[in-house]
């Protein structure tokens, strides 16, 4: 019973919170700057996690953020709620970093916790040899993934870290459904073949295989 009262609650506290944000759209729409400056408050956070995930550099991340929060407002006015907002949001975030890439040819950066999947044989080294190989693990993940082309990396990124769903992605990137199911399975595919190839570390298992 109590776990029932537990997700009623967060099911309200969320239904809550995207009614207050469409309110707060709404009126960053009819020219409000307070209220654009409280939605740039409440998606900053958001985005810079996106745009760091997408972008090689902190740096970069942060201009690109700063950027999309500018897109972002200027292109309220064409928002017309067919997409929740924070899907919205999403695809003007990846529009902006992936031209960031084509214009800048930026490296893109992959911070994950593969580390911890290092195979039970291995993880019971000694602290110092097992923090030393969760950083090779990591430094592996973010060399493959850069070697991924920016459309699969982009999939593998929203789903493996956003934890965004696979119709939320194609709204996103504005491709099918198909699209995005083979772009992952291809994306993990290739980032297998590059991570087993790799010397310095054990073959970790893939977060989200299951669909």
């Amino acid at each position: 019973m109590g776990a029932a009262v537990a997700i009623c609650e967060e099911v309200g506290a969320r239904l809550a919170a995207q009614t207050e944000e469409a309110r707060l759209v709404a009126r960053c729409r009819g020219g409000d700057r307070q209220a654009q400056e409280i939605l740039v408050r409440r998606c900053q956070e958001r985005v810079y996690r996106l745009a760091y995930n997408l972008l090689e550099h902190p740096e970069e991340a942060l201009d690109a953020a700063q950027e999309a929060l500018i897109a972002m407002l200027r292109s309220l006015p064409s928002f017309r709620g067919e997409a929740r907002f924070e899907t919205w949001l999403y695809r003007v975030t990846t529009n902006v970093c992936l031209m960031r890439r084509r214009q800048l040819c930026a490296r893109t950066r992959l911070v994950t916790d593969l580390a911890a999947d290092i195979p039970a044989a291995r993880a019971g080294a000694a602290d110092p040899e097992t923090a030393a190989l969760r950083g090779e693990t990591r430094a592996a993940v973010r060399e493959g993934l850069r070697r991924l082309p920016a459309g699969f990396r982009a999939v593998v990124v929203l789903r493996e870290l956003e934890g965004l769903s696979y119709e939320a992605i194609a709204e996103i990137l504005r491709i099918p459904l198909g699209t995005v199911q083979s772009r992952l399975s291809r994306g993990r595919q290739m980032l297998r073949d590059i991570l087993m190839a790799d010397q310095r570390v054990a073959w970790p298992s893939m977060r989200g295989e299951k669909q």
